[in-house]
């Protein structure tokens, strides 16, 4: 029998609470943890599925130089492809699992062709995540994006199946007028553009599901500090690279400086935020997380410090744009590499397993804060037309009354502040929302400026003060916005303030929409802020969509003074083009 002394029972109480409290806290971390390595799983498919990319968009451009370097009569020597260059076979112990997969074909002896070998990781990863897919362990919200996105890398697998049999068999001989392949290189054109857009997509819908539903703990804060250092020059690279694969090469100078000053910035303080702490909170595991930090860093020395001021040469069959965008992304895959193998440290598990042949377990921390990784680029592959010699008549010019509208009116920087919550998915209001901002870009001229900042859980800034000419630009980015999570106006309007402090238009007019369902409230501290915007002389309009706008919000427009319309009583599209033009 135990005997209790007075207070025991108390004590006993609370001690039994809150070990309770923190194996729930403990099972709360470890399901976090999982669903972040699922959603890796799918960084892991894409990445794995970016190095067939690359070598089908050089079998591509192969068979595009044999078209061109043929046009006089067929040049056999031009027709190569990774069928006919690696013609081997290859065998490993363990490679009979691969033998399951319908796009690997073994031959008698067991041995796979050797540029088949080279389909095995995506086709791996693939079924990880068909496996995840089929055993519910994604979102809702995120399933649709890896489908359409694994169907595309499929169309494209297909594809340049057609173009290895083509070369391979010699099926251009019987085709001297590459009727068969203009078709081939064509469908290459579809289904690489839809592979990249597919991926961009994806890509953001994980990022904002992990930010708004999986955010990391705030343990282990020098490693997420480090992080954060390297998220700055991941998004310069991104948004570089974006700029690239819309054909606007005038910006690089401006890139490499400030890429290069965020490389001293962030090599500065590796000491501060690594070197010292260490990061796990043992005396010796901080040395890797340092490492792989500073190559980070330093790798970019070799690879991507010499594309500004690198000279090329284009040849006749490719665009230069093409040609600059994709010798790019070869550096920016290598960084995301490098990035990657810093990420993985997070993960307890994985840094265990990497670290095993030099640390002992006391060493190591394997508290587990996972993270999520990034993607890898994907190449652009387009076919340069047929220059087009007789004379043609150019007809003058029309413009639609809303294009007069908008070359009288004074330049706008229009800073849409947009609600990506999960109430957008309903009645179509983040498609109307889309299609008319993408309207009014059409037709706004280089004067002009969009910014674009999302709201949900977190707020994220999309564009910033881009001149409305880089219209492939700016629509791609409106295209892959997506809604999920919670909504959190004030985070944006905070963003949105910050981003006007630097980036006003001086000899124009700023004006703020915010374009939401009307799920929030106006607090005080929104408040305050339009109050500071409109101080500063910046226009604030409030866009309800689909809905009607609650009486007690148009008493505090009102007071503000500052303008409001619904789209369930004014047309879209006429809201946005005068707010454009006034």
């Amino acid at each position: 029998m135990l005997f209790l002394y007075p207070g025991m029972k108390n004590s006993l109480t609370l001690l039994t609470f809150t070990g309770m409290l923190l194996f729930h806290v403990q099972l709360s971390a470890q399901g976090r943890n999982e669903e972040v390595r699922e959603l890796n799983r799918v960084i892991e498919l894409m990445n794995t599925f970016s190095f067939c990319n690359q070598q089908w968009y050089f079998d591509a451009v192969q068979l595009r130089k044999a078209l061109h370097e043929s046009t006089d009569g067929i040049n056999e020597n031009y027709f190569y492809c990774s069928k006919t260059q690696h013609s081997g076979f290859v065998y490993y112990s363990g490679i009979e699992e691969s033998f399951r997969f319908p796009e690997i074909t073994p031959n008698a002896q067991k041995q796979v062709p050797a540029y088949q070998s080279d389909y095995i990781p995506w086709l791996k990863a693939r079924e990880r995540v068909q496996q995840l897919l089929s055993a519910q362990r994604y979102n809702s919200a995120v399933i649709p994006f890896i489908l359409d996105y694994t169907a595309a890398a499929d169309s494209l697998f297909a594809t340049h199946t057609d173009l290895n049999n083509y070369v391979s068999e010699k099926a251009y001989l019987p085709d001297p007028l590459f009727q068969k392949a203009e078709v081939i290189l064509n469908d290459h054109q579809r289904w690489f553009k839809a592979c990249y857009d597919h991926s961009l997509r994806l890509d953001s819908m994980l990022q904002q599901y992990y930010q708004t539903h999986l955010p990391p703990f705030t343990t282990h804060a020098a490693l997420q500090n480090g992080q954060k250092e390297l998220d700055k020059s991941m998004d310069l690279l991104a948004e570089w690279a974006a700029t690239l694969y819309a054909e606007d090469l005038s910006e690089n100078a401006r890139y490499d400086a400030q890429l290069r000053l965020l490389n001293e910035e962030g090599l500065s303080k590796d000491s501060v935020y690594l070197f010292h702490t260490r990061g796990y909170g043992r005396p010796n595991s901080g040395f890797w997380l340092h490492t792989r930090y500073r190559t980070f860093y330093t790798s970019m020395k070799s690879t991507v410090y010499w594309f500004a001021s690198s000279e090329r040469h284009t040849p006749p069959f490719m665009k230069t744009s093409q040609r600059a965008y994709n010798d790019f992304i070869r550096s920016y895959n290598a960084i995301v590499e490098d990035y990657n193998d810093y990420i993985a440290i997070a993960d307890g598990l994985t840094f265990a397993k990497t670290s095993e042949c030099c640390l002992s377990r006391s060493e190591i921390d394997t508290n587990q804060n996972v993270l999520l990784m990034k993607p890898r680029l994907l190449y652009k592959f387009e076919l340069t037309p047929v220059p087009f010699t007789q004379t043609t008549i150019t007809a003058p010019e029309t413009l639609s009354s809303d294009e007069t509208l908008i070359r009288e009116a004074l330049p706008h920087h229009l800073v849409y502040l947009l609600d990506v919550s999960s109430s957008m998915n309903g009645a179509n209001k983040l498609d109307l929302l889309k299609e008319n901002v993408s309207y009014l870009v059409g037709i706004q001229r280089e004067a002009d400026q969009i910014s674009v900042v999302t709201f949900s859980g977190t707020s994220q800034t999309i564009l910033r003060a881009v001149p409305c000419n880089r219209k492939e630009l700016i629509l791609d980015k409106i295209g892959r916005i997506s809604a999920t999570g919670q909504t959190n106006v004030y985070e944006g309007f905070k963003t949105v303030k910050g981003l006007l402090e630097s980036n006003r238009l001086e000899n124009g007019v700023n004006t703020v929409l915010i374009l939401t369902d009307g799920e929030f409230a106006l607090t005080d501290q929104i408040r305050a802020i339009i109050t500071d915007l409109k101080t500063a002389g910046i226009g604030v309009c409030f866009i309800y969509l689909g809905k009607e706008i609650p009486p007690k919000n148009k008493k505090i427009f009102r007071k503000l003074g500052i303008d409001y319309y619904d789209t369930s009583k004014t047309d879209f599209r006429k809201i946005v083009l005068k707010i454009a033009t006034e």
